[in-house]
């Protein structure tokens, strides 16, 4: 096999020499490394080249095969992660790649390459603690790929091959597989990357392209080395089956354009092949037009969804995701192209939704909620529950009326989601909450569909024949290629729709069935996918064949004498019929007004029927007299006459012109028959007139479309129409008027049509009405009352909150009622109406107990019923495991809660009431509607990591003890968290009787007395704790039942056997009663409230620790008076450790420090342990004594650790482990030093010497006040605690009010004062106030108080600051304290910038000197100011602190000038922008020869670039520069550099190597060289002042004259400093972008040696 395979390569060697030619010269000088790094660290891997040429350099990982840079440009998207460092060489090309921060993830073989070539070297880095890679393995005779082959459609020939252990000894594969190479190393390699595995078998590098997949681009003589290693490749194939991931399945992209963003979100599956042995994933990403990819960080393995922003609209994209694993990756998945088109305007969208909701009928109150653009990515819960009929209408539109469910499919959407895709009607369910996670791919798919998929067709018209029809439409959004329409008789459902696509309108539709409705629907449809269905179109066929008349013909002109005689106008008024009196200007009034009821007829025999509004407009009538200028006989005459008398004249005219030009009135405008969905309508045409009419045109409208410009028109030749498309049950109103191409006539009367009720076509009623007489129905609650029909009842009844309403025909009044209260008879005879009663929408809340709260996450996790793989994502919190915990998500968000009650701040946040339940961790119930509330996700995670900190967890092990039958003790234990007097932490108790008696009791200490019970009588008890910040939720509620009053009764239980039964074991308990006078008939046992035996004796079989507890034997006596005793049971079981508590000690106080940890289980051994190693504690007995103490409690075991005395080995961690036959358990607890923090230097706000005033302003109790006078006086606390214990509380209102402004702290030190009060010293309160250590600082306090006496007239008050911006500088004044400033020694000023907070920066200044001007300030950095007074006593304390905002800095210097290119005839300068970030527009860079004295040559460019190359300079001349920056603000000073040498010419002949046979007649010369060398380099480092130069060991000088260099090994590093002067003029070379191709003339060098001299 090895031969045939050495023949197979050796011809694509052949074809390889022909398709390239590697230059001789091209040489890779780095060998590879194996490097060994620890996590954190940072590793510099080498890459040098000589002679690279123009070619490009290329660092790749080959774990995951992305590409990290080419040239010196990082294509990762972690920019900070990666380094191109570029060391000057003149010898080679230098490409080192620093990777800093090395994780687990990092280890790698990374591949340094010359691009189009075989040229390259792979360094491996082992990181520390990553997993060990796989012993390597021969290949077995197991390794077959033939099914893979087959599925190629491999050609039999060459298939024997893809089984190498069966391949017969003489198989030719030049002859076989002469075509199939690539495929048999694709089905090999079967989509992994085995470049790890063969590298780490040491595999030539050229070998390394058959390890990924892939035949080699460029085939040379070296490929055959790969033929010797054909076992080792065919081994890694093999392992990589075993060990790597298959590629990720399913990837698909889709766009995400908005006004403001351009982003793709790109999904992905799970290989097929390995997915468990996936540890994440890489996208990688280019333009198409690119040749690199660039490639994201390291995303979760869960993570199946990435986006990235910042794209370029119209431009195509290429995208594929890599799987990577512990030892390897696999091959790229398939990959997908993307073209970003640009979006609708988010304002044309919403207008677009809006319109549609409104033409489907969207309840008005409704179109804000539901029908906006952001709904699908932020759906509102409560606002979709309250639409929620409403809510399938409007998805129809929030889709874009689009079917986007190719989209979603392709991006992994489960199939119950596409139907929202679709834009369908959905019921939402539980299993919705799959589609409200993935909510953003849905509104990605969205948002693309309007982009590139039709929207339905609109303005469908159909024009009716008999048996045919004309239907014709326009297109909306994006080019359709095809359309289709679907068609059947109205009502007939069982009849299938007849379809017909088309590629443009129109379409003609034959063989329909005459005076038949109709029922259309279209759709349109491209390559992208479909619309929905357009609304639908009613349409009747016409009965019988309809002829179009003949054009009427001009005729006589109008007779107006005749018309009025026809009228029956008297003869006093038939002068008026005469266009020469309307228009002569002297119309008779009188005659007028005589004759003002019979001018109607004289208007309209004048008008003719004819519309002249146009004639009239044009003369400049008013638009109010456009009623006369159009009057026909069915008009009538109004007061607008009167107005326009004064135009009579000119309208007149308008007549007389018209009565040549206009058409006539149709005749005889009536129906002549309408249906449900269409109204059928004729004319006749006018008496002969004397112009022609051409058309007819129909308007027609409902009966609430007042405005005109919504009414509808229709045109025809012929005099009978239908007018198709309405809708039942409504009032239209027609009319038609003539038409010819001079205008139109009067129109005829408006006819009233209203159609038929259509049943057929219904959809089934929710609600159902029937009709009672003489009854009246009222209700508690009463909406409104509404003016209306009984529809108009209907209408506004048909929603579920509706439970009914009447309708009063006299009053024609409607009221509803709204709620679930029941609807009441009351007697109102008279009264006609409908009770319309609709039905409760079902129940979708499934059983369960909803209510149940967990005490904290760990319960939760474990008490949820969350799945085994999804454990681990809910104890840590683990959101990225969106997709994979999916269907436990809901709960791991309601664990995050932690037992803290955070409803506050999700209010805050816009969380609504609906979802609040996960604020307080109660598992919603899991419906469609809830599932909505997870889009609140990063909501709640906002709320619950503040909260974390902030507020407390539940009270613990909450306990009930009867006292007697009226009084009962609750106790407990405090909370684990954030429960302090710090944080003024206290608790309300919660006593219930019934439900509706509720009892909150407040406590501030771990118990409270509950008296005033009644006997005998079932409560119950819950806790909350609550801390200035919120709360906790409640504890689990106790149910107890108080005892009977008492009675003479002896009750004891006996327990046998008497010490804990073991696990697993049994238990007998025996109630022993007595009593002298009283007999029991009744004897009960009780566990967890519910009886559970009767009788003395009970007995508990195969005991477990759920069986752990108190169990209470109840007896009754005679007189029914019950009597309980309880007994609590303990049994053996593995043990647990519970109440673990660190404390705090000061070390070296001779105290003694406790640590406790309780067990349950009852362990029979107990042990501590000292550090993370877990040491005896007996190692540590050198630094102090140890004693263990066992005290046994009912409940529980408790050891105590005593360390005899704390000193300061002795804080650590300490592990209590406690152990029985059934195994152990283990606690930790902390000690630690409870040192007081050093001092803020942050100063307080300015003291108040008042000190009772002071006191008086706090909300403080009286008698505490009496402390409060020049000075507080704690002595009185130790004197009397009886009266004045209580104001230790108040601290630190003493100590803020007793502050003199000064620092005490020196002589608080000098006194022996505690060192955890030397805060108070200072003028604060110790940062744990709560501490036990308090009370040494009430015994301290004549020590604190005498330093307060004694210094206050040696130490100074604080010095008031000011300070104000002055351009780049900060000016900083101060006034001497007014106390004690002549004492003043010097001052110690602090700031400290929001651009380094971590630190403020100090500055002594002497006494004399009260300003400071700060400089090196930043643009937009906020900057604290305080100052300190300081003598040899102390200091003051802190000023008031001054804050300041830099603005409109001018731009200091640029820094790091430096040359990072010579050419001979150009060098390129590369520089930093300037440190203080002022704005820069543009740069000044000026140059000019170093010996010249002639005005610098300018330069500018913009402020956006760092680097620019200065060409057409002199070959071999020294030149100077100098950069400026200008900003707004004005110019900076000047960067420089002097004397840098252009270098040689890149013109001259190729440098030729030297001839070997002149090496032996060069040495004498070369030491000569050398010697010479040696002595020029010692002079120079002394003529230099031995300036060092930024290269590790090496220190490289460059001769400008030869280019040779000279290197020094063993110098000392130092910074470079981009202002020095360097002699030869070459400042370090380092580049972060491509260069210019160096030149490798060398001819005219005279000396090409490389000296290196080591300085011992």
């Amino acid at each position: 096999m090895k031969m045939t395979l050495v023949k197979a390569v050796l011809s694509v060697i052949v074809a390889g020499h022909l398709l390239t030619v590697v230059s001789a010269e091209l040489e890779m000088l780095t060998v590879s490394e194996n490097l060994n790094v620890g996590k954190s660290q940072t590793v510099i891997l080498l890459c040098k080249i000589r002679d690279q040429g123009p070619r490009k350099v290329i660092w790749k990982n080959l774990k995951d095969g992305s590409k990290i840079s080419v040239n010196s440009e990082i294509l990762s998207q972690i920019k900070n992660k990666y380094m191109i460092e570029r060391p000057q060489d003149s010898q080679a090309f230098t490409w080192n790649l620093r990777i800093y921060d090395i994780q687990i993830e990092d280890q790698a073989h990374y591949q340094c390459m010359v691009e189009n070539t075989n040229v390259s070297v792979i360094h491996t880095v082992t990181v520390e603690g990553a997993s060990t890679t796989p012993a390597p393995q021969d290949v077995s005779s197991d390794f077959n790929v033939t099914s893979c082959c087959v599925a190629q459609n491999i050609s039999s020939t060459c298939l024997p091959v893809c089984y190498p252990a069966g391949l017969p000894s003489d198989f030719d594969m030049i002859t076989a597989c002469a075509f199939d190479l690539e495929t048999v190393v694709k089905c090999g390699t079967d989509g992994r990357n085995h470049v790890g595995c063969c590298k780490r078998r040491n595999l030539p590098v050229q070998c390394m392209d058959f390890c990924y997949g892939t035949l080699p681009t460029i085939v040379d003589d070296s490929h055959l080395f790969c033929l010797q290693e054909l076992n080792s490749i065919l081994a890694c194939l093999e392992e990589g089956h075993v060990y790597l991931p298959g590629p990720p399945t399913s990837v698909s992209v889709v766009q995400r354009v908005s006004d403001d963003m351009a982003a793709m979100l790109v999904s992905w599956k799970r290989p097929e092949q390995n997915p468990d042995l996936v540890t994440g994933y890489k996208v990688f990403f280019k333009l198409t037009t690119d040749v690199h990819y660039s490639s994201t960080d390291i995303l979760s393995k869960d993570q199946m969804m990435y986006s990235h922003m910042g794209l370029q609209l119209n431009r195509q994209y290429s995208v594929y995701v890599v799987a990577l694993g512990s030892q390897g990756a696999s091959q790229p998945s398939e990959t997908f192209i993307l073209t970003i088109f640009p979006a609708q305007p988010k304002s044309e969208i919403e207008a677009d939704i809006r319109a549609c909701c409104e033409t489907k009928g969207v309840k008005p109150d409704c179109l804000p909620k539901v029908c906006t653009a952001d709904i699908m990515a932020n759906p509102n819960p409560v606002e979709i529950l309250r639409c929620y009929d409403d809510l399938n209408t409007a998805l129809h539109c929030l889709v874009g009326q689009r079917n986007h469910s190719a989209c979603c499919e392709r991006n992994g959407l489960p199939d119950i989601c596409l139907s929202i895709c679709a834009g369908q009607s959905t019921e939402l369910t539980l299993d919705y909450t799959s589609c409200v996670i993935r909510m953003p791919v849905i509104d990605a798919c969205v948002q693309e569909g309007r982009a590139t998929i039709p929207g339905p067709p609109v303005n469908i018209t159909v024009l009716p024949g008999v048996t045919e029809a004309v239907i014709s439409w326009n297109n909306t959004g994006a080019n359709a290629t095809d359309y289709t329409l679907r068609y059947r008789v109205l009502g007939l459902k069982e009849m299938d729709y007849v379809k017909v696509t088309v590629s443009e309108p129109p379409i003609l539709i034959n063989d329909l069935y005459p005076g038949t409705h109709y029922e259309i629907q279209m759709a349109a449809s491209n390559e992208n996918g479909s619309s929905l269905l357009s609304a639908k179109v009613v349409f009747l066929t016409y009965e019988t064949e309809i002829s179009t008349p003949a054009p009427t013909q001009p005729g006589e002109l109008h007779n107006l004498t005749a018309c009025c005689s026809d009228k029956m106008v008297t003869n006093n008024c038939m002068a008026l019929c005469s266009f020469d009196v309307m228009t002569s200007g002297s119309l008779d009034l009188n005659l007028a007004l005589q004759c003002i009821n019979e001018l109607g007829d004289i208007l309209s025999c004048a008008s003719d029927g004819r519309d002249h509004t146009v004639c009239c407009r044009e003369a400049l009538v008013p638009d109010i007299c456009d009623n006369i200028c159009r009057f026909s006989s069915h008009n009538e005459l109004t007061s607008d006459l009167i107005t326009c008398a004064g135009y009579t004249d000119t309208i007149a005219n308008c007549y007389r012109e018209g009565l040549g030009t206009l058409p006539r009135q149709p005749q005889n405008f009536t129906m002549v028959d309408y249906t449900s969905h269409a109204v059928y309508l004729s004319w006749q045409q006018p008496e002969a007139t004397s112009t022609r009419i051409e058309s007819y045109l129909v308007t027609y409208h409902m009966t609430d479309e007042a405005n005109s410009e919504q009414w509808k028109t229709m045109s025809t030749k012929n005099l009978e129409v239908i007018v198709n498309n309405l809708e039942p049950s409504t009032a239209y109103y027609f009319k038609v008027v003539s038409v010819n191409e001079n205008g139109t006539s009067a129109p005829t009367p408006e006819l009233r049509v209203v159609t038929r009720p259509f049943d057929n076509d219904t959809i089934t009623a929710n609600c159902n009405f029937t009709v009672k007489n003489n009854t009246d129905i009222r209700s508690r609650i009463v909406l409104q009352s509404l003016s209306g029909t009984v529809d108009d009842c209907k209408f506004y009844c048909d929603n579920p909150e509706c439970q009914g309403f009447t309708y009063s025909r006299q009053g024609q009044a409607c009221t509803l009622y709204i709620g679930r209260s029941l609807l009441q008879s009351y007697p109102r005879p008279g009264f006609d109406f409908y009770n319309h009663t609709c039905p409760r929408s079902p129940s979708i809340t499934p059983p369960g107990n909803w209510s149940v709260q967990y005490q904290n996450r760990s319960d939760c996790c474990h008490g949820i019923n969350i799945s085994s793989n999804c454990l681990d994502a809910c104890l840590t919190g683990d959101f990225q495991s969106v997709y994979k915990c999916e269907t436990d998500y809901n709960k791991i968000l309601t664990c995050a809660s932690d037992g803290r009650d955070h409803t506050p701040c999700c209010r805050r946040t816009g969380v609504p009431d609906i979802c609040l339940p996960y604020c307080r961790g109660q598992l919603l119930p899991t419906t469609g509607i809830n599932s909505l509330c997870l889009t609140y996700s990063p909501l709640y995670m906002r709320c619950f990591l503040n909260g974390t900190k902030y507020l407390p967890t539940p009270p613990k092990f909450v306990t009930v003890k009867p006292l007697n039958g009226t009084t009962m003790v609750v106790y407990w234990a405090s909370p684990d968290e954030n429960c302090d007097q710090a944080s003024m932490c206290h608790y309300l108790v919660f006593l219930n009787k019934t439900t509706q008696e509720r009892q909150q009791i407040r406590a501030r200490e771990t118990k409270v007395l509950l008296n005033r019970l009644s006997p005998e009588t079932a409560y119950t008890v819950s806790l909350q704790a609550i801390n200035q910040y919120g709360s906790s939720i409640s504890s689990p509620t106790i149910r107890f039942v108080t005892p009977p009053l008492a009675s003479n009764v002896d009750i004891s239980v006996s327990q046998t056997p008497a010490y804990p039964p073991p696990q697993s074991g049994q238990v007998e308990l025996f109630c022993n009663v007595y009593s002298a006078d009283r007999t029991f008939p009744f004897i009960y046992w009780v566990h967890h409230n519910k009886i559970i035996s009767k009788g003395r004796q009970f007995k508990i079989f195969q005991l477990s620790e759920r069986n752990e507890g108190n169990y209470t034997c109840s007896v009754k006596d005679d007189r029914g008076i019950t009597t309980n005793y309880t007994h609590y049971l303990r049994i053996m079981y593995k043990p647990k450790a519970v109440n673990l508590v660190d404390k705090k000690y000061l070390p070296n106080q001779m105290q003694v420090a406790n640590l406790q940890c309780d067990f349950l289980g009852y362990p029979t051994e107990i042990h501590w342990y000292k550090g993370e190693d877990q040491s005896p504690i007996t190692d540590f007995k050198d630094y102090f004594h140890a004693a263990e103490t066992l005290i046994s409690y009912p409940t529980f075991q408790r050891s105590i650790l005593s360390l005899y005395y704390v000193v300061d080995k002795a804080f650590d961690r300490y592990t209590c482990t406690g152990s029985n036959k059934f195994g152990q358990g283990s606690g930790i607890v902390q000690l630690k030093n409870d040192l007081p923090k050093p001092p803020s230097t942050l100063p307080p706000s300015t003291p108040n010497r008042n000190v009772s005033a002071c006191c008086a302003a706090y909300e403080m109790p009286k008698v505490c006040q009496e402390l409060c006078a020049f000075d507080v006086n704690m002595e009185e606390i130790a004197a009397q605690p009886d009266k004045y214990g209580l104001c230790l509380a108040y601290l630190e209102i003493y100590t803020t009010c007793a502050s003199d402004g000064k620092n005490h702290s020196k002589c608080c030190r000098e006194k022996g004062v505690n060192p955890f009060c030397i805060r108070f010293c200072e003028g604060f309160v110790p940062d744990d106030k709560d501490s036990i250590y308090m009370m040494n600082c009430v015994t301290d306090n004549k020590l604190m108080l005498q330093c307060v006496q004694e210094n206050t007239e040696f130490l100074p008050s604080p010095p008031t600051v000011r300070a104000l911006q002055n351009n780049d500088v900060l000016e900083v004044s101060w006034d001497k304290p007014k106390d004690n400033s002549h004492r003043v020694e010097h001052y110690e000023l602090f700031w400290l910038g929001s651009d380094n907070p971590s630190s403020p920066q100090q500055l002594s200044l002497a006494r004399n000197i009260t300003d400071h001007k700060i400089k090196k300030i930043k643009e937009g950095a906020v900057y604290s100011i305080w100052i300190i007074a300081v003598n040899q006593k102390g200091s003051s304390q802190p000023s008031n602190k001054q804050n300041i905002t830099v603005k409109n800095l001018r731009p200091s210097k640029p820094t790091r000038l430096q040359v990072t290119d010579v050419n001979g005839e150009s060098m390129t300068l590369k520089w930093d922008p300037p440190e203080n970030h002022a704005v820069v527009n543009s740069y000044t860079i000026k140059f000019r020869e170093a010996t010249s004295n002639e005005a610098y040559q300018q330069i500018t460019v913009p402020g956006s670039l760092r680097e620019f190359v200065v060409k057409n300079l002199q070959p071999t001349t020294l030149y100077d520069f100098q950069l400026i920056a200008n900003g707004p603000n004005g110019v900076s000073d000047t960067a420089g550099l002097k004397s840098l040498n252009s270098g040689p010419s890149t013109s001259g002949k190729k440098y030729q190597r030297r001839d070997s046979s002149a090496v032996p007649l060069g040495i004498g010369l070369t030491v000569v060289v050398l010697l010479l060398a040696g002595g020029l380099v010692a002079v120079y480092l002394y003529c230099r002042r031995k300036k060092k130069m930024s290269y590790g060991e090496t220190v490289s000088f460059e001769n400008p004259q030869y280019g040779s260099r000279v290197q020094i090994s063993g110098l000392p590093n130092s910074n470079y400093d981009s202002t020095s002067d360097e002699g030869f003029g070459y400042a370090p070379l380092r580049e972060d972008h491509d260069v210019e191709h160096r030149p490798t003339d060398k001819s005219n060098l005279r000396d090409e040696a490389t000296i290196d001299v080591t300085i011992t």
